[in-house]
């Protein structure tokens, strides 16, 4: 059985993992500069969630790419693809959980809600009163080869672990490290695993929620997915080890992955802010319009897109839309497929810093 987090405060050893901490804090402090200063905060934002959406679903077994949802997406009615549900409901919920913790804090409530709109649509129709409730059976943590290595806490005992845990996460005033409180609040979730399903998804989304709310961010942009989908393994053995005794090892592989992706972040965003400058110097040189800044904007927003969703943005007929989406695949900044009726065009250079 694992301790309340009120009795393991102090179950760690900071000199173990204290270089690591300062190159966390550092990068955190680099990339929230870089994004303060961007030029594309409506752009960035959103892209930041669809990757976190994602990699998310890729630990969670769900393999699929941004190109395919980006093709749901623009389709007329899409066909209710599980992944692209999914992959709706990562963003919704993200979405949602930052709107709402700019004036609360966290509470069973919201973290219910969480799950609620992460797994809506996704679970099978019998399965469905598991939504916005915390587990009423006993779940249990398997491996790969589906072998029990823990047992959560009951459902009976789920409320006592999770009010001490919302306790330890809207306490900003104990002087504890709020990286370090990021990674001990996200194991300590993960091992009362209070849902039947969905307690992977949630707690990741939790750790930037976490952050946000904490000031560690400035904006609720940092997931680790990402990061932690490179070697799965070794997220899933660390988090072990933090019911086993100390919670060194797990903060220290918890505080890698900040700074890994810190790093990732602020390449992506050198590389986006270099893709935007070129894009809009060669926009600005075809299209004779003052509605050329909205034309970049539309195709950093809707890497695919199409003539009518072109129009709606700008606001302009569909011939015309078609006329920028025709003169920009003439220069090769767009590319067209799907034959000429309902022509799609793929902004093949953005999907490619996506991937």
């Amino acid at each position: 059985m694992i301790p309340f987090l009120k009795d393991r405060i102090k179950d760690y050893d900071a000199n173990q993992f204290i270089n690591e901490l300062v190159d966390a804090s550092k990068l955190l402090g680099e990339l929230d500069a870089k994004i303060a200063g961007c030029k594309f905060n409506s752009v960035l934002m959103p892209m930041l969630h669809q990757k976190e959406a994602l990699a998310s679903m890729y630990i969670e077994g769900t393999q699929t790419t941004y190109s395919e949802m980006l093709k749901e997406e623009v389709k007329e009615k899409n066909s209710g693809k599980k992944a692209f549900v999914e992959y709706t409901n990562h963003l919704s919920a993200l979405s949602k959980g930052a709107d709402y913790l700019k004036m609360e804090v966290f509470s069973n409530a919201f973290i219910r809600k969480i799950q609620e709109v992460m797994l809506n649509g996704i679970v099978p129709p019998e399965k469905e009163h598991i939504l916005g409730r915390y587990k009423e059976e006993q779940n249990f943590i398997v491996n790969s080869n589906g072998k029990v290595v823990f047992e959560p806490p009951s459902p009976q005992e789920t409320g006592k672990y999770m009010n001490d845990l919302l306790d330890y996460m809207n306490n900003f005033a104990d002087g504890e490290n709020p990286l370090i409180k990021a990674a001990v609040a996200h194991a300590q979730f993960e091992s009362i695993h209070p849902f039947a399903d969905g307690n992977g998804r949630v707690g990741r989304a939790l750790i930037s929620l976490y952050m946000y709310k904490a000031k560690l961010i400035r904006y609720p942009y940092f997931y680790l997915s990402e990061a932690i989908s490179e070697d799965k393994l070794m997220y899933y053995n660390s988090l072990t080890s933090s019911r086993e005794g100390s919670l060194t090892i797990w903060i220290t592989y918890f505080l890698r992955k900040v700074v890994a992706q810190a790093k990732k972040n602020i390449q992506y965003i050198d590389s986006m802010d270099n893709l935007y400058e070129r894009t809009k110097v060669a926009v600005k040189e075809l299209v004779n319009s003052p509605k050329y800044e909205a034309i970049i904007e539309s195709l950093f927003k809707r890497p695919l897109i199409t003539s009518s969703i072109l129009a709606d943005r700008l606001n302009v007929t569909v011939g015309q839309a078609k006329r920028y989406l025709d003169l920009l695949e003439s220069k090769r900044i767009l590319f067209a497929f799907e034959g000429k009726k309902n022509k799609r065009f793929i902004f093949s250079e953005l999907l490619d810093l996506m991937r």
